[in-house]
């Protein structure tokens, strides 16, 4: 085995040696760049499967590392971090055969099957799951359900833990980067978190219509960079500004929490159900029961008004109608799109023009370039919520946004 492997890595060198981008076609550049992505999953796989094994012999200590994680990242030149989740999920393969087969099939990257193992250790039965939607969906989506499967398999004990740990280890740091930006990183609870995104985002929206009435454009990224200038300094426009509204919790910004009735009742969730910022991931029932009295909360209770038949005549959305569908859709609906920010409503059943009605179930929320190759370029996005799929245009046909303009 070992043999094998060193002379993969002797012809690979070879290959590399003589490499030049120039002389090949960009088509077999790109099929190029397929081969080595496989060729690094596999890689990283074979590190995955064996450096729990590793970690278990003396090498790290005779070349005078403090850990075997410490070694590992010396390996191979890489965050400590990452070196440490390698051996965790490695530890954690033994039980998890499902997984342990994907990964040495090629079919998972490194980040995805520490996702998966992470949470089927908490909860074997959502192995498969895990697995499935790591084949089709993003790794920001995977990650999302990894955490809401951890939090469900958690005693209220473990979820107040989780959540101390993070308040603990909370911190805002900043530095400098290579070309002299400012630069910020911080941690903080979720609930923290969504105050703070929830702020950004209302400032981000004034600041966006005032550049639109003035004709400017810039990004959402630099919208919302702007908007925590203007926050920190006192300079925003959606703070109180009079003397008779200082001090007050403003209302302009929203926190959207998702949350089981049952559990709101009991004090904190079990296998199956849910609580959490959407957006953001899981919270401890006992921070939502916090947030409640706040004016700016939102609250979706699974058990409450059955969303999915509320319509209306005309185009509008209704606010209820629109929470639920922020709640169903936090990210744009087209299967590998992570996008969460400037989503926008798409009646995917049925054009408004023929229905004259908008409901829940006719609608999804899409990010703009799908939504645009939709509408301009004749894709099509069917199945509906928990089984969307994203269709090319039939054969020969396509929309205006592909049409040859001369």
């Amino acid at each position: 085995m070992a043999s094998g492997i060193a002379t993969a890595i002797r012809q690979v060198r070879a290959f590399l040696a003589d490499a030049d981008p120039g002389r090949v076609t960009s088509n077999r550049a790109a099929g190029l760049v397929q081969d080595f992505a496989e060729l690094h999953r596999l890689a990283a796989a074979g590190m995955t499967i064996f450096a729990g094994r590793a970690a278990d012999a003396n090498v790290w200590i005779d070349q005078g590392h403090s850990s075997p994680a410490s070694w590992l990242a010396e390996q191979t030149q890489g965050p400590m971090g990452e070196a440490i989740a390698a051996i965790e999920t490695s530890r954690r393969l033994v039980d998890l055969p499902d997984t342990a087969d994907a990964l040495r099939g090629g079919s998972l990257s490194s980040a995805q099957v520490n996702e998966v193992a992470r949470a089927a250790d908490k909860d074997p039965s959502a192995e498969a799951e895990l697995l499935e939607l790591a084949g089709k969906e993003s790794l920001k989506t995977l990650k999302h359900r990894s955490r809401q499967v951890m939090a469900q398999s958690s005693s209220r004990e473990d979820e107040a833990a989780r959540y101390r740990a993070i308040k603990e280890r909370r911190y805002v740091r900043t530095f400098t980067d290579h070309m002299g930006a400012f630069c910020l990183d911080a941690r903080l609870t979720p609930d923290a978190g969504a105050r703070l995104a929830g702020a950004l985002q209302a400032e981000a929206d004034a600041l966006f219509e005032e550049a639109r009435k003035s004709g400017t454009r810039e990004s959402a990224d630099a919208y919302r960079a702007d908007a925590l200038v203007a926050l920190t300094t006192g300079t925003a426009r959606t703070q109180a500004t009079s003397a008779d509204d200082k001090g007050k919790t403003g209302s302009s910004y929203v926190v959207n929490i998702r949350v089981d009735a049952a559990a709101l009742r009991r004090g904190h969730t079990i296998s199956g159900e849910t609580c959490e910022i959407v957006g953001l991931g899981p919270v401890p029932v006992a921070t939502v029961r916090e947030l409640l009295p706040e004016a700016f909360v939102k609250t979706f209770v699974h058990d409450g008004v059955d969303v999915l038949h509320v319509s209306h005549i005309g185009r509008t959305v209704s606010a209820h109608t629109q929470s639920a569908l922020d709640f169903r859709d936090p990210t744009c609906v087209v299967p590998g799109c992570s996008v969460a920010h400037g989503l926008e409503n798409h009646h995917w059943k049925q054009d408004f023009a023929l229905s004259g009605t908008t409901s829940l179930a006719e609608l999804a929320r899409v990010c703009s370039r799908h939504h645009d190759l939709i509408t301009y370029g004749g894709f099509l996005l069917l199945g509906g919520p928990g089984k969307w799929d994203f269709k090319p245009p039939p054969s020969g046909a396509k929309g205006p946004l592909f049409e040859d303009t001369g």
